[in-house]
């Protein structure tokens, strides 16, 4: 029975009463939380233990620390295997080397719904051209990135990776996550008026019961597997209904994009005849296990069909500047439903490129929500915490084991140094450290009583290594699937590794399989 005291540190709870100690400890034995309070107090229950556990017991000095429960990430997509994707010919952005260039993208100006259903569906088959070591480590990285910035729990809304490769890091690096799979069936076209079928529903279907039993047979309790869809305008009714039947069985949450552009409403209209939450409801999907991500364009009618349901918000702030969404400054819904009951989670969302971590989200919800409501107690710094991490791991349907520092929880923590100027004479370090710190301040990392993070480093992970296998699979899935020219990547990843030891292979080097599943993925950049 392994125990750790992290003693004298400003510890934040994040429980219900939001109750914080400028000098608590937090004691941990077999990987739980046994005792978190004031140090006197916590002292107290160490003098009590076992004298064999007190005496193989390690002691981590907290006094420079703020003490945080582990950050945990609902909303999170694994797509950095098409990083490298703006280098190429057929780049999303005009000219990769400088922003000046750029033109409003596809979620910008209220939204393309069409455009951007018919680029989710190109990537359902993205992670079919991936071989399994760039599989592995892509996951891995984005994994170690996930870790390294505080987040102890992810939950996957559909990722352009395999699945396997998500699960197999999650077990490697210590973390925990609920994997899913990047579900869509179809799209509704520019131009017309019905959705388009692109597969099976039941290819999707099989794809989500394969992950089931793959998390099943790891027999970790720290993976699940979580079911969702990349956006109600990516899914038929018979797959809408597979996966609330699914999500029912098996008694799991369920992820999907909703609510989440202007447009999307009228889209579904001429598609569907409905709107998006009341075809949710139609599908069997709108209930107590519904994380709804950005869901701000709901009408005041769906609105309180997600209040009688009791469905659970989810909002990425920190990500909507970089595409020009506007779920919070478009409409005041998210804060409104908030106010009436609703729990409004934050997370990270994901994108090609490594973007802002839960620490920047939950800046952005602090200071954008008070802004826009013109009241600086609209989201506090404490119910910014909690968002990213109580709150969050409720919508997970894992608030009885994580998400807040309480006795009997298992011990996730995350520690900060709040030690140098931009905590000088601050009575609330938190308030510090969303002002003018971020992901990148995270000191120390546990999850389960394990320490996974210190001072900085993966301490049980050749961080390098992962580095190199990252941009080196990177590398070869830009020349292979978006006909990056290796000149380019050469002269581009010779700042980040070695280009002598790191060629990207060519595309000679598929199978029939990727080469064909790499046809079909030329639209993705």
């Amino acid at each position: 029975m392994n125990a750790l005291l992290i003693r004298g540190g400003h510890v934040y709870t994040a429980d219900k009463e939001a109750r914080t100690y400028p000098s608590g400890s937090v004691l941990v034995v077999a990987g739980r939380i046994v005792a978190v309070g004031e140090s006197r107090t916590v002292d107290a229950v160490v003098a009590e233990l076992d004298p064999q556990i007190r005496t193989g017991m390690r002691v981590m000095d907290a006094g420079a620390m703020m003490i945080l429960p582990g950050f945990v990430n609902p909303h999170w997509h694994e797509v950095l295997g098409r990083g490298l994707a703006q280098l190429g010919p057929r780049r999303r952005l005009p000219d990769p080397w400088c922003d000046q260039s750029d033109v409003p993208g596809p979620f910008a100006a209220g939204g393309d719904v069409r455009t951007l259903s018919a680029i989710f569906d190109a990537a359902y088959s993205f992670a079919d051209a991936l071989e399994p070591e760039e599989a592995a480590a892509i996951a891995e990285y984005a994994l170690l990135l996930q870790l390294k910035t505080g987040t102890t729990t992810f939950g996957d809304v559909g990722s352009m990776n395999k699945p396997q490769a998500l699960i197999a890091a999650t077990v490697r690096l210590g973390l925990r996550g609920a994997v899913s799979v990047w579900a869509s069936d179809g799209y509704c076209p520019a131009g017309e008026s019905r959705f388009r079928r692109t597969r099976e529903s039941a290819e999707v279907l099989d794809s989500l019961e394969s992950v089931r039993r793959a998390v099943q047979a790891e027999g970790n309790d720290r993976v699940r597997m979580m079911p969702s869809a990349i956006y109600t305008a990516n899914l038929s009714d018979e797959l809408g209904a597979g996966l609330a039947a699914f999500a029912d069985r098996h008694g799991l949450p369920f992820a999907t994009h909703v609510a989440a552009l202007p447009d999307e409403t009228d889209v579904l209209r001429q598609c569907f005849g409905t709107t998006p939450i009341r075809r949710l409801a139609e599908l069997g999907l709108l209930n107590d296990r519904l994380i709804a991500v950005h869901c701000a364009w709901a009408d005041e009618a769906e609105q309180a069909m997600l209040l009688r349901a009791h469905a659970r918000l989810n909002h990425s702030p920190a990500k909507y500047g970089t595409t020009g969404e506007s779920p919070m400054s478009g409409t005041p819904t998210l804060l409104r439903l908030a106010r009436a009951g609703l729990e409004l989670s934050l997370s990270t969302d994901g994108e090609g490129l490594p973007i802002g971590g839960m620490a920047e989200a939950m800046r952005q919800a602090w200071l954008m929500h008070n802004e826009l409501r013109s009241d600086n107690t609209a989201v506090v710094p404490t119910t910014a915490l909690a968002m990213a991490t109580r709150l969050a791991a409720k919508a997970l349907c894992w608030e009885e084991e994580i998400g807040s520092l309480e006795t009997g929880k298992q011990a996730d923590l995350v520690l900060v140094r709040i030690d140098d100027w931009r905590y000088l004479l601050r009575p609330r370090p938190l308030e510090g450290f969303l002002l003018m710190g971020g992901s990148t301040d995270v000191d120390t990392v546990i999850v389960g009583g394990r320490v996974l993070v210190e001072a900085g480093q993966v301490i049980h992970v050749a961080e390098s290594a992962v580095r190199e296998r990252f941009i080196t699979a990177a590398a070869q899935i830009a020349a292979r699937l978006f006909d990056v020219d290796s000149q380019t990547l050469t002269s581009f990843t010779a700042k980040f590794v070695n280009p002598a030891r790191r060629q990207p292979r060519s595309g000679s080097a598929m199978n029939p399989a990727q080469r064909q599943a790499a046809v079909r993925h030329r639209g993705l950049s």
